[in-house]
């Protein structure tokens, strides 16, 4: 690698920040990469810039990780009076609900949440582009980790951002923020504009307005990926990121203009420098467009001094400025795709535009699938399809449609020419393709980054032997995802409700019992309604089941028609393919029922289920209920039998005199392992029938604070009294149960409440 030596140094500062700040065996290889490429390129030179940049960028990680770590160990009373600043376009409203970072006085920004009181005040919010300085009655803690195995982690994700508490807020009273001094001034100054450009195209029609915000002023929307959810699909969400290429076509315009008017290109460079600045402060600094900011920067310095700067060196200046605004930046998705793609296009010269975007395209799929679990197979052609398209035609007209608002007819024509995009793009979406890859190993996702960066080096075997193993790679990775070895029962902590998955070995039989749904108490008025509230469903059920690899359900069975057990059922049979619903005898006739489950089932076959009732390679017995019934608690489906070498019992709501009944008719029934009947409530687990069963291990899956004070009292005793070593959502998060054959072990979420440490037992 002679000449980039700068190159190779950044890539391994970078891959020690790593390290520093996220240990895993990922890391450490990354690591030991970047150390072997420079024992292959080592020279003198390459010593002394290594030592001049690693020592000093080690210790500030380090320095850095050590304040983090301090940071995240605050202790904080249960109510405290905090005080800070809290910019306007940083505020996101839906419903009642308002949250935003705010800044507090000790220089620590935190994640607020506050309950707005009425309508009008959310209006005023609404109309807000002052700087707030706040004071507020308020609870902090630290910011929520992910309960559930594969699911996205908020707590780390604000980690790398510096966010690591949230302020609940009681009383919030405000007042206009004042400046200090003259940088702060031109900052409020800068996000006051920012707030005012955003609630100007926020009064544009659709899809113009999502575009405008996204495009234009760095923001994107909440309606943006709902109103168009082709973008989605089809993995064109880098094209709204300001991360580098609308920076790039704002300043190419900017700097075109100059060339029109006979500026110097001295003059020129220094005002473009000026108006990078300025606009990263109006976009609100985020860490992302840190690398553009800084290759801009040095390209306005290059056409300024007619001094040439290789560009792969302007890509590792960009890299170690970002590490310095934001250590973690490598650690998020945006950053990694920023860099990693714009990493392949400092090697494109010699490639022509369909190989640099099968480039992109390869070397992107295991970074977005590690996170996302699936992947349509047409995000390549859209891709190639949409960038020219994008540059060439959507970007203009966002740009004409938001600053030519003025002149009639503009804002219509350049509407509906952004519509057909993205209504091409949605129509797209619903082809068939969207393959559930499941969550990738560490070391498949090495692999494929690694030999898909590969795939079109110059030396022309090592570029064969990348294609050919490339596809080799993913479909072993298929295999190792689609079809485990080992089966499992798990139950998802999705709060105040029910919601358990038995997977058999080599995903031969996938089924659901109960989804869990959120019961909302009192009526709500029409402005206090949330509008982008992702259901447990789809954050938690589903997305597990992407990343198990399961794109199916066999059985969903619905214990009874409880709405915390029903509630989400709809997104299962909207999101998966199901074969068959099984409810209990006399639900087909409910309100509920023909409401939540009948308009969504498709091609799903409905079971209505008594005891002994027989359903295909259903992996357990029906036990309960007797006869058909109302499907309320005492008609619950109970079910029983072995899962790797357990004999499991589990039945909804039902309560004592129901357990009574099945322990009567099945007096031979031995059981192992129970899930705790009605969230562990009073009415359920009969203190008689724990003694005649003695099960070894209970379940209980119930809400952190919920109304009913689930588990009871009563129940705990019962297990503490039969030695039943019991397993709790509550404190556990999610509680998986994993199996070969007769064997297995327990393997929860979380060892302590809100505690991220994985434990086994």
């Amino acid at each position: 690698m002679p000449g980039r030596h700068l190159l190779l140094v950044s890539l391994t500062v970078a891959a020690i920040g790593a390290v520093i700040y996220r240990i895993n065996a990922i890391t450490i290889t990354l690591l030991l990469i970047c150390v072997l490429l420079l024992m292959i390129n080592f020279n003198r030179y390459l010593f002394i810039l290594l030592l001049s940049l690693t020592v000093p960028f080690t210790l500030y990680f380090i320095y850095d990780a050590h304040d983090l770590k301090q940071q995240i160990s605050q202790v904080h009373p249960d109510k405290q009076q905090i005080n800070g600043i809290i910019f306007p376009d940083s505020v996101n409203i839906d419903g009642d609900k308002l949250k935003t970072d705010a800044h507090l006085e000790n220089g620590q920004v935190v994640r607020l949440y506050y309950t707005l009181t009425s309508e009008t005040e959310k209006n005023n919010w609404l109309c807000e582009t002052q700087v707030i300085r706040f004071s507020a009655s308020a609870k902090v803690s630290r910011i929520k980790p992910a309960t559930n195995f594969n699911q996205f982690d908020a707590q780390k994700y604000y980690e790398t951002k510096h966010i690591t508490h949230q302020a609940n807020v009681e009383f919030l009273h405000c007042d206009s923020g004042q400046a200090k001094n003259w940088y702060q001034k031109i900052r409020y100054q800068l996000h006051i504009w920012h707030a005012m450009s955003l609630q100007n195209a926020e009064k544009l029609p659709q899809p113009l307005s999502d575009y405008a915000q996204a495009l234009i002023f760095g923001k994107t929307p909440q309606t943006l990926y709902e109103n168009n959810p082709g973008v989605q699909v089809l993995g064109l969400i880098h094209l709204f990121s300001v991360s580098g290429f609308h920076v790039s076509y704002l300043l190419m315009l900017l700097m075109a203009g100059f060339k029109r008017l006979y500026i110097p290109k001295e003059i020129a460079s220094g005002i473009g420098a000026l108006a990078l600045i300025m606009y990263f402060i109006f976009a609100g600094e985020p860490a992302v467009l840190v690398r553009a900011l800084i290759a801009g920067l040095l390209l306005m310095f290059q056409q300024a001094s007619h001094c040439k700067i290789k560009s792969f060196n302007i890509w590792a200046m960009s890299l170690l400025g970002s590490l310095i605004y934001a250590p973690g930046i490598l650690l998020t998705l945006g950053g990694q795709l920023s860099f990693a793609l714009t990493f392949c296009l400092l090697f494109t010269q010699k490639l022509n535009f369909w190989q640099v975007n099968l480039l992109l395209s390869v070397v992107s799929f295991p970074l977005i699938v590690v996170q996302q679990y699936h992947w349509h197979l047409l995000q390549t052609c859209a891709n190639f399809a949409a960038i020219p398209v994008f540059g060439t035609l959507i970007v203009p007209c966002v740009m004409i449609g938001y600053f030519g608002q003025s002149v009639t007819g503009v804002v219509y024509w350049m509407n509906a020419t952004i519509a057909s995009f993205a209504k091409t793009l949605d129509w797209l979406a619903t082809w068939p393709g969207d393959l559930i890859v499941g969550k990738i190993p560490w070391l498949f996702v090495l692999l494929l980054l690694i030999t898909g960066l590969l795939c079109f080096v110059r030396e022309k075997k090592v570029a064969l032997y990348a294609r050919v193993l490339w596809p080799i790679i993913f479909a072993i990775t298929l295999i190792w995802t689609h079809f485990p070895v080992h089966g499992e029962l798990t139950t998802f902590d999705i709060g105040q409700g029910d919601a358990a998955l038995i997977r058999t070995p080599f995903n031969r039989t996938v089924t659901l019992i109960d989804t869990g749904g959120k019961v909302t108490f009192g009526q709500q008025k029409n402005w206090q309604k949330q509008r982008f509230t992702q259901t447990n469903g789809e954050a938690v059920i589903v997305n597990y089941l992407h990343s198990c690899g399961i794109s199916r359900v066999d059985h969903l069975v619905l214990t009874h028609q409880d709405f915390d057990h029903i509630g989400d059922a709809k997104i299962i049979l909207q999101k998966m393919s199901v074969k068959y619903v099984i409810v209990p005898a006399g639900m087909m006739k409910k309100e509920a029922y023909m409401r939540e489950i009948q308009p969504y089932l498709k091609k799903a076959q409905v079971i209505e289920a008594i005891a002994g009732t027989k359903v295909p390679k259903l992996p357990l017995q029906i036990l309960h209920p007797f006869v058909a019934g109302e499907a309320d608690n005492e008609n619950s489906i109970a079910l029983f039998g072995k899962i790797g070498g357990k004999q499991l019992f589990t039945a909804g709501d039902l309560d004592q005199d129901g357990e009574v009944a099945i322990a009567n008719r099945y007096p031979n029934l031995v059981v192992d392992l129970i899930k705790f009947g009605h969230h562990g409530s009073k009415t359920s687990t009969n203190p008689e029938i724990m003694k005649r069963w003695h099960p070894q291990i209970g379940i209980v899956s119930a809400g952190r604070h919920n109304r009913y004070n689930h588990p009871s009292e009563e129940t705990l005793k019962t297990a503490q009294d039969n030695q039943i070593l019991v397993y709790n959502t509550q404190a556990h998060g999610m509680i998986k149960y994993s199996y070969f054959r007769e064997k297995g072990h327990f393997k929860v979420k979380l060892t302590d409440e809100f505690t991220t440490t994985t434990a086994e037992h």
